[in-house]
């Protein structure tokens, strides 16, 4: 039997660099072909729409194992928030989802967080699928604001980065350690664009600190919301989970002050639930 590549490059017959740029041509291969057929491929059925970093990765790993879920082939695209807007079409969109031939019977979804924060892309999404279903997972957004930059941290490895206190003190939202990881837990505001243009009953709204603790629970709302069996994953580990310096009680007490209008604001328009 002959070997197949990965065992040539382990043996040392080919070089790395000639793997790599193999690889890239199949990507790029496997990317024509993909938009090449976009005219026979699926639009989404559901979306998960956000929060970043409140545990839209495991819902996605979750979802993919289900035997009525065919997803996108990358889980986030960002064409509602980024690529409508610089020129790329439908198709371009498209492209990411399966065939409609082959995915019969089967439902299909993306997972994009930044859409929450849009201020464009319900109107847009609205235009292109209407009748989406719109799964949002909610995060204590301290937890999120300190989760988001201890990412960033962890991703820039670099000694001369801001401390999370002196990050959220920054105005300047061109930067990665800057107030926008307290403004993107302004939930209310955001939901009630969203509300503008799709109806309630298309959302289903998660605690993300429930989805964490008990899965299965809140998977199988999930489910339900979908209208797919419940067939529960046999892999539940949490994806893209990092561990960080507990923040400081000042920091915290600081921050219950800065959230308070808000989250009484989503109280408001989800229901005690969202207490934090």
């Amino acid at each position: 039997m002959a070997a197949n590549p990965e065992q040539i490059m382990k043996a040392g017959a080919l070089p790395k660099a000639y793997m790599k740029s193999l690889k890239k041509q199949l990507l790029n291969a496997a990317h024509c072909y993909r938009r090449l057929s976009s005219p026979w491929r699926r639009l989404p059925d559901f979306i998960i729409i956000g929060a970043q970093k409140a545990g839209t990765s495991s819902m996605f790993y979750y979802l993919a194992q289900h035997p009525e879920l065919e997803l996108s082939v990358e889980k986030e695209i960002h064409y509602y928030n980024y690529y409508a807007q610089s020129g790329k079409s439908i198709g371009w969109y498209k492209s990411f989802f399966p065939l409609k031939a082959t995915s019969a019977g089967k439902k299909t979804g993306e997972a994009s967080p930044n859409y929450l924060y849009s201020e464009t892309a319900p109107q847009k999404l609205k235009q292109d699928v209407p009748e989406v279903k719109l799964i949002v997972l909610l995060r204590n957004p301290i937890d999120r604001a300190y989760s988001e930059y201890s990412m960033h941290v962890r991703q820039l490895k670099r000694n001369d980065l801001p401390t999370f206190e002196q990050s959220i003190a920054n105005d300047n939202l061109s930067l990665h350690g800057s107030r926008l990881y307290l403004l993107r837990g302004l939930y209310a505001a955001r939901i009630e664009n969203w509300f503008k243009y799709f109806e309630r009953e298309q959302f289903i709204f998660i605690k993300s600190e429930d989805f964490f603790v008990h899965p299965r629970p809140v998977l199988q709302r999930v489910y339900r919301f979908l209208g797919i069996a419940e067939v529960y994953p046999e892999d539940l580990r949490a994806q893209e989970a990092g561990s960080y310096a507990e923040l400081s009680s000042d920091t915290r007490d600081y921050l219950e002050r800065y959230f308070r209008t808000s989250n009484q604001a989503l109280i408001e328009l989800l229901g005690d639930e969202f207490q934090w």
